[in-house]
């Protein structure tokens, strides 16, 4: 990279352009893959993820790889994240690493505090743990892989080129992360075994007559190459998202664009690889790399060139005095509690056999019907309300079973203030004592909170925000429970804070988008709702997430809200496989409409 490339990023101290020259070769030494990929983005944004992925890199070898114990591979590693925090603090670093990692903290600050509890959720490699199913593999990476993105899209936003503003996004990306992730365990499966490491879960070798201590032997048998073949098809599956629900910035189109191509290449390569794959790690030629990438990085070029992009932007400040919340990576941060599963239902009912992708991503409620339920068996609203929060438990229960990433309802509109003072009390204290039961919150549920304080008891916002802080590390079920809530609200918060951020210039007005605009959200990684189902008989959406429920389908059933319970929500998914979602296409003759079965005909035991 050129002396002006720096110059032109703001970079003019001769140190600290050697500090990100060592950050550039480390990525290309490590991950030539992923270096070249980080080429095709402009220079400055790659020279800000080079710091960032070196310190990745530097972290993840201090815990993955060397002498000692995992005990001491664990402190070496957090020795090295202390001394980042105090060059922070001190304002540079004898470290080259950490010196490119300090400046860029200054310059776009960056929650340098964020990286400790990432650090902490990769301490199982030091230990050196197979995972016993796909399922634990895939929830172990996750809480790493969204961090790791979270980080880079920080950067990559501050400089201009975000890659993930768009609701959804974030999830989709992290799949696709899951697929690269897996072909990085395949292409350095040889040197993790040097390390008498084996990362494929236990399941996918017991499927094929393996063991661990069989890939530790390195025998290529035709057991072996069944766990080759199977494994990559697993890969392949996992790069090739559901296109229509990825909204994608041209960022992330050529970074994860390139990054894909280059890794279908190399499930060819470990195909044809054979017993090799046991004897060295696999890299793909320096000149396959490049004639794959050449095209993608002409026309980004062009296209970066022709675009508003502000240089000097790694130009750093003075250290302020207050760095930018910590809770950049919170929802991964928390440590792990033990969860509780979902009790069964009383009937004995479980849910359709759906695999996940007939699942709706994001199912979203209108919990309609709780004052007419009550008014029905001549009990006070309030006990509607009560009622009503069982029947959420209930549901809560049968989302976890079914599989349901996420889950919002509509607990408390602002509009709902215009209702009787009484009625206004009831409901709070129902939402209270809700927040502060313990039975929901000893599921594998993240609880998050959309709505507004203004007007809510101190102990209620409180005590929302403490359950969000607990349960932001859970992975299984995302909950929003949208109270003192309104669509046009959030929508005019959100074009307030995309003015601030246009006034104090770090957003250029001429290319703001749905995207931009999407990203200043309050809840801005929420995906876009698959199924908006209302109980009660009415039929309209009453002001919930209009921006969110855009390409939604609509579910409409008579049964009040406290009848319901979890085989409804089965129910309303088993339509929602049926419908032909076509995001504004022409129908086509093969499209068709299968009624779903009633809730007497799912799953018993």
């Amino acid at each position: 990279m050129i002396t002006s490339v720096y110059a032109k990023a703001g970079i003019h101290d001769p140190r600290l352009r050697d500090a990100f020259r060592v950050c550039r070769r480390l990525a290309r030494q490590r991950y030539p893959h992923l270096a070249d990929c980080m080429r095709v983005l402009p220079a400055e944004v790659t020279l800000g993820m080079s710091a960032l992925g070196a310190t990745f890199m530097r972290i993840d070898d201090l815990t993955d790889y060397g002498a000692g114990s995992a005990e001491e591979r664990i402190r070496r590693a957090s020795a090295w994240i202390t001394a980042l925090e105090e060059d922070v603090e001190r304002g540079d670093s004898t470290d080259p690493v950490r010196k490119a990692m300090v400046h860029l903290t200054h310059a776009l600050d960056f929650p340098v505090d964020s990286i400790r509890p990432l650090n902490e959720r990769m301490t199982r490699d030091a230990a050196r743990a197979a995972p016993g199913t796909w399922q634990e593999w895939t929830q172990y990476q996750r809480p790493i892989l969204g961090p790791c993105l979270a980080a880079l899209d920080w950067v990559a936003s501050r400089l201009g080129a975000p890659l993930t503003i768009s609701a959804g996004h974030t999830e989709a990306m992290i799949d696709m992360m899951l697929g690269l992730q897996l072909v990085d365990d395949l292409t350095d499966l040889a040197e993790d075994l040097d390390n008498d490491y084996v990362k494929l879960p236990l399941e996918a070798l017991n499927a094929c007559g393996l063991t661990a201590q069989n890939l530790l032997e390195r025998r290529w048998t035709p057991a072996t190459a069944q766990l080759m073949r199977s494994t990559t098809e697993r890969a392949r599956a996992l790069l090739h998202p559901d296109e229509p629900a990825i909204d994608w910035t041209f960022t992330s189109a050529v970074f994860m664009g390139a990054f894909r191509r280059l890794a279908m290449v190399q499930l060819r390569q470990v195909e044809e690889a054979g017993a090799a794959i046991l004897a060295q790690p696999l890299t793909l030629p320096y000149a396959t790399r490049q004639r794959i990438l050449l095209p993608t990085r002409a026309k980004a070029a062009l296209i970066w060139k022709l675009s508003p992009f502000t240089r000097g932007a790694l130009s750093a400040p003075a250290p302020p005095q207050h760095r930018a919340p910590a809770d950049l990576l919170a929802r991964h941060s928390a440590p792990l509690i033990p969860v509780l599963p979902p009790p069964p239902h009383s009937s004995g009912a479980r849910p359709p056999a759906l695999n996940d992708t007939q699942l709706p991503r994001h199912v979203a409620i209108i919990m309609d019907g709780n004052g007419r339920w009550a008014a029905d068996h001549a009990l006070p609203r309030a006990e509607g309300h009560r009622a009503g929060a069982e029947a959420l438990h209930d549901v809560v229960h049968g989302a976890l079973e079914i599989g349901l990433p996420y889950l919002t309802v509509y607990t408390f509109s602002t509009e709902n203030w215009n209702r009787s003072s009484a009625e206004v009390k009831a409901i709070l204290d129902v939402v209270r004592d809700n927040v502060a039961d313990q039975k929901l919150f000893d599921l594998d549920l993240r609880f998050c909170w959309s709505g507004v304080p203004d007007g809510l008891p101190k102990d209620l916002v409180e005590g929302l925000q403490e359950r969000e802080r607990t349960t932001r590390h859970r992975t299984k079920l995302t909950l929003t429970v949208c109270i003192n809530y309104g669509g046009r609200s959030e929508l005019a918060i959100a074009a307030q804070s995309l003015a601030q951020a246009a006034v104090a210039g770090r957003v250029n007005p001429v290319s703001i988008n749905q995207h931009t605009l999407a990203s200043h959200l309050p809840l801005p990684d929420l995906p876009d709702v698959d199924l908006l189902w209302r109980t009660g008989g009415e039929q309209r959406t009453s002001n919930f997430l209009p921006w969110q429920s855009i390409y939604a389908e609509l579910h409409f059933t008579p049964a009040h809200w406290p009848d319901i319970d979890r085989r409804d929500l089965w129910q309303a998914i088993t339509t929602y496989t049926q419908r032909q979602r076509r995001y504004g296409t022409a129908r086509t003759e093969t499209d068709t409409q299968i009624p779903a079965p009633r809730k007497n005909e799912l799953h018993t035991t």
